[in-house]
């Protein structure tokens, strides 16, 4: 499954990113990590595109109240909004 992720940052855009590309998270236990896309929307709100999630894989992962990526978040994310993203055909004219 491909996700868009709306992260809403309680920091900085740029202390958030250094966090994320540390990659607390492990994302290459859930995601295809090469192909993963971030982008900045401003400076308390990011866009995260991973494609290819193990959707359980991650939950443990970001659920688990005793892992790095919990601190992490807890730290620096106000909040995340999960979208799932499949390509469409165009609506034709």
């Amino acid at each position: 499954m491909d996700l868009l992720i709306i992260v809403n940052i309680k920091s900085s855009y740029d202390s958030w990113k250094a966090i994320f590309d540390s990659n607390p998270a492990e994302r290459q236990e859930f995601a295809d990590e090469t192909r993963t896309r971030v982008a900045k929307a401003d400076d308390n709100t990011a866009m995260v595109q991973l494609f290819d999630v193990d959707m359980q894989k991650m939950s443990k992962v970001l659920n688990n109240p005793n892992s790095t990526a919990a601190e992490v978040m807890a730290e620096h994310v106000v909040s995340r909004e999960i979208y799932k993203v499949e390509k469409m055909t165009p609506p034709s004219a």
